[in-house]
C-alpha cells in the first residue's frame, strides 16, 4: 500500500500541470453533481420554451402590455395560432392538484403536505378581458399549462392543459391553413403594444417555491471561488 502511495506522490510531483487540471475538472464535476436537479430543471425549462414557441405561428414570451388604466398586464406566453390568439400561463406545481374553475383556492398535495394557491384561471381571465379591449376582430382564449409531474385526481378544469395536449396543438398548427387577415391585424396590434418585462430580464429560470429545484447562488460563488483559488495557486 505504501508503494502505491509513493507512486501517486511521485506522479503528482512529476506532473504538476496534469494534476492541476485534473483537480480543476473534479471541482467542476462536483459542482455539476450537487446542482444536477437545478440543471435538469433548466433544461426542462428550455425545452418547454422551445415547444411553446413552435406551438403557434408566432409567440410573445415574458412581455408586458399596458392595461389602459395606468397598470400593466404581465404575459407569460401569448401565442398566435391559425384560428385564435391564446393567452397561456405556466404552473410548475407537481404532485396531486385539486382544482375547479369556480373555486378561489386550489390545493397541491405532495406526500403528507398540502399547499394552497390562488386559482390561476381567474387572473388570466382578467388579463384576457383587458387585452380583448385592445383588439377588434377576435377574442383571446386562456389556458393554464401544468407541467409534467402534476395529476388531477378529482378532474381537470376545462381550461387547464397538459404537455401532451400542447404537443397536439403543435401538430395541428403545423397542418392548419394560413392566418386570416383579421386575426393577423389583432396580433400585430398586441405585438406593437408589448414591451420587455424587466422583472424577469436576465433571470435564467423562474421557479415556484416548494415545487421545483432551487438554484443556489452562494453555492455557485463558492465553487467558482475554490476553482479560481486552486488554479491561481497552481499556475502562478
Amino acid at each position: 500500500m505504501s508503494e502505491l502511495f509513493q507512486r501517486i506522490n511521485d506522479f503528482m510531483i512529476n506532473s504538476p500541470a496534469f494534476v492541476t487540471w485534473i483537480v480543476a475538472v473534479l471541482i467542476l464535476v462536483l459542482g455539476v453533481v450537487l446542482q444536477r436537479s437545478w440543471i435538469k430543471e433548466y433544461i426542462s425549462e428550455w425545452k418547454l420554451n422551445d415547444l411553446l414557441k413552435k406551438t403557434g405561428k408566432e409567440s410573445l414570451h415574458n412581455v408586458i402590455i399596458p392595461d389602459g388604466l395606468d397598470g400593466k398586464i404581465f404575459i407569460e406566453y401569448l401565442i398566435l395560432t391559425p384560428k385564435k390568439i391564446l393567452l397561456l400561463g405556466v404552473k410548475k406545481y407537481r404532485g396531486l392538484i385539486f382544482a375547479a374553475e369556480k373555486i378561489d383556492l386550489w390545493t397541491q398535495v405532495i406526500g403528507n403536505k398540502s399547499y394552497k394557491f390562488e386559482n390561476p384561471l381567474r387572473q388570466l381571465e382578467n388579463d384576457a378581458l383587458a387585452l380583448n379591449s385592445k383588439i377588434e376582430n377576435s377574442k383571446i382564449e386562456t389556458k393554464v399549462l401544468f407541467i409534467k409531474g402534476s395529476e388531477f385526481p378529482k378532474g381537470k378544469p376545462e381550461n387547464v392543459v397538459t404537455i401532451s395536449e400542447v404537443k397536439e396543438w403543435y401538430k395541428d398548427s403545423a397542418a392548419t391553413a394560413d392566418i386570416t387577415a383579421a386575426l393577423r391585424a389583432d396580433w400585430e396590434r398586441l405585438r406593437d403594444l408589448a414591451g420587455s418585462n424587466d422583472f424577469v430580464k436576465g433571470k435564467m429560470v423562474l421557479l415556484d417555491e416548494n415545487n421545483t429545484s432551487n438554484f443556489n447562488v452562494l453555492f455557485l460563488v463558492g465553487i467558482t471561488t475554490v476553482l479560481l483559488l486552486w488554479l491561481g495557486l497552481r499556475l502562478m
